[in-house]
């Protein structure tokens, strides 16, 4: 949840006005949004770039993850991998714009270790994929 409804809910819980400190927090809130806003235009744009940059480094240096046996052999696999890769990537871009990671958290996070477990996808590709998409978009956002 955003600073900004996470302070109007609780200074209504309260029956209160806004703090001078929670509107001080939503000020910069409010001033950081232009930034956040070309963050993630960046990354929307840049996307298909980040994926494969991203993908291409997680297959070198996990080749048993697109060898017979690993979890993304095969064409199909692969695309399936990547889509994920881009999934989370776009869950980013949410959570830039909210300024939060609640729906990181929500709609990603929750759920998807279960899941990747339970399909046998090595948790730690994973992290090491999102790990390369971070860099990918850094180096992109450079001056963004």
């Amino acid at each position: 949840m955003s600073i900004v409804s996470n302070s109007i809910i609780n200074a209504d819980a309260e029956a209160r006005y806004l703090s001078p400190g929670e509107l001080d927090q939503i000020k910069a809130f409010v001033s950081g949004g232009q930034r956040r806003l070309r963050v993630a235009q960046v990354l929307s744009e840049g996307r298909e770039r980040i994926v494969k940059q991203a993908g291409g480094a997680l297959f070198q240096r996990r080749p048993d993850l697109v060898s017979p046996g690993g979890n993304a052999y095969g064409e199909e696999m692969t695309a399936s991998c990547l889509r994920d890769m881009d999934y989370y990537l776009r869950l980013v871009t949410y959570g830039v714009v909210a300024g939060d990671v609640t729906p990181i958290e929500e709609i990603g996070v929750i759920g998807a270790r279960e899941m990747y477990k339970a399909l046998g996808t090595p948790l730690e590709a994973m992290s090491l994929a999102v790990r390369e998409m971070k860099g990918a978009a850094q180096s992109m956002l450079t001056g963004a």
